[in-house]
């Protein structure tokens, strides 16, 4: 195999642009949501690195954890920039110019965010103050919104792999009858 082979080979197969069929309005709806629950999730980690704090509002760590940190403030910044990369990513599913993103880049980034989602909703669960005996209504919300935060990540996930599949990759049209 000659050099100008293996460089064609790896801008068409590694660098290519994904070119997804377009989405439809679940799809975008569960987007939007996936987004919008990310930016939330950065605001709330901004406003901890200013308070110098590791947690979630409301939900600060215990002071054990507090002090492992030396710039605590720069790590929730750290969070917070991921949260907006992570917003960055469901939304470049869903639009155009994320049509210019190589395939393989937006299925590794919504695979790795949809295991530290993952991992998020079992650390929540896992708290001190959240008891399923003496369940409050507060408990009860962020259950239901890591659930749909899980779910509309999920929805983008799939979708985007089923939409970006290549021709050869695809069942034939009245096959599966």
């Amino acid at each position: 195999m000659t050099l100008d082979v293996c460089g064609g080979l790896i801008r068409r197969k590694l660098l290519g642009p994904a070119r997804p069929v377009p989405a439809g309005l679940f799809v975008r709806l569960a987007a939007y949501l996936a987004v919008l629950e990310m930016l939330v999730y950065t605001v709330q980690k901004v406003y901890m690195a200013g308070r110098g704090e590791i947690g979630m509002p409301g939900h600060p760590a215990p002071e054990s954890v507090q002090a492992q940190f030396a710039h605590a403030g720069l790590a929730q910044a750290a969070n917070a920039a991921l949260g907006a990369l992570a917003a960055t990513v469901a939304l470049a599913t869903v639009t155009r110019w994320g049509a210019r993103i190589p395939r393989w880049v937006l299925c590794c980034a919504l695979t790795l965010a949809l295991v530290m989602l993952s991992l998020g909703a079992v650390a929540t669960i896992g708290r001190p103050d959240f008891g399923w005996g003496h369940l409050g209504w507060s408990g009860i919300l962020g259950s239901l919104r890591e659930a749909v935060q899980l779910g509309a990540w999920l929805v983008v996930a799939v979708s985007y792999r089923l939409r970006t599949r290549r021709p050869r990759d695809r069942p034939a049209a009245g096959a599966g009858r």
